[in-house]
């Protein structure tokens, strides 16, 4: 045995590896993009603040979930912010893009933090709540500083579309990270 043999397959293993890398960011920047245009496309009539909430935090926490890189939301916040920069999906808000990004950030953190605890499930699914509240109070500290009126705001007052966009937070991380372990699971069964 020359070696020969062993340096080739490992040179081919770090390839592939490599190329996974760049597909796994490709896909929660992807996950990102597919978040905020559903935001712009979903057009629902409940008209309850933060209703959104439910499959923007279900992808940004499946792609959270399933990603091992430390910071997979914050990659997918970038991509929510790529989409903003274009004005050719309705939005008016020039705050848009910064409220929209902080979630994916709170994600991280809090995922981080609470990697090695044993009820990280249920600590995420408050956690993703926590997260999608950051948009409404982003949005009261700008209101406050610039005078930029939301309608919500204008519409309910401030209570009700900060618990509305927690909660709706909440249930689609409680989604997300349940159908990504439910996959993951199933996905360990087999093999």
């Amino acid at each position: 045995m020359d070696g020969k043999q062993l340096t080739k397959t490992l040179y081919g293993q770090s390839i592939k590896s490599r190329w996974l890398s760049i597909a796994e960011y490709l896909v929660l920047f992807g996950v990102g993009i597919i978040a905020i245009l559903l935001h712009s496309r979903l057009k629902s009539p409940i008209g309850i603040p933060g209703h959104h909430g439910l499959e923007f935090m279900a992808l940004m926490m499946a792609g959270r979930t399933a990603s091992k890189i430390p910071w997979a939301s914050s990659i997918s916040s970038l991509g929510i912010g790529l989409v903003l920069l274009f004005p050719v999906f309705g939005f008016k808000d020039p705050f848009m893009g910064m409220s929209y990004m902080l979630p994916g950030f709170m994600i991280d953190v809090f995922f981080n933090l609470s990697r090695q605890l044993k009820w990280q499930m249920l600590i995420l699914a408050f956690a993703s709540g926590l997260a999608y509240f950051t948009i409404p109070l982003s949005r009261v500290l700008i209101h406050a500083v610039s005078g930029y009126p939301y309608s919500s705001f204008i519409k309910y007052g401030y209570v009700i579309p900060l618990v509305s966009f927690f909660l709706f937070g909440m249930a689609g991380g409680i989604v997300g990270t349940g159908v990504t372990q439910s996959i993951v699971k199933y996905f360990r069964k087999r093999s």
